[in-house]
């Protein structure tokens, strides 16, 4: 018995005053349907609103699962777990 296994993605983006990382998040998940056909799955995890025109690249989109460690600062990277 064969077992598929299926690959994809999983992009954090939280947007900060300046810069609008969910933006970027659904231009690379365009990028990665254009250019990668074997790709199962791309899931978008994020405390930002998703615009309803990006919801359809993504197969998920995940609520970040516990606080909000970076809600003060610019780079985020307190939520990369």
């Amino acid at each position: 018995m064969e077992v598929q296994v299926s690959k994809g993605f999983v992009v954090l983006a939280q947007n900060n005053k300046n810069v609008d990382y969910v933006k970027q998040a659904y231009a690379l998940a365009l990028s990665i349907k254009a250019t990668q056909k074997n790709v199962a799955n791309i899931s978008l995890v994020t405390n930002n609103r998703v615009p309803k025109e990006y919801k359809s690249v993504f197969d998920k989109i995940i609520p970040i699962p516990f606080n909000d460690d970076a809600k003060k600062t610019q780079w985020k990277i307190e939520n990369r777990w």
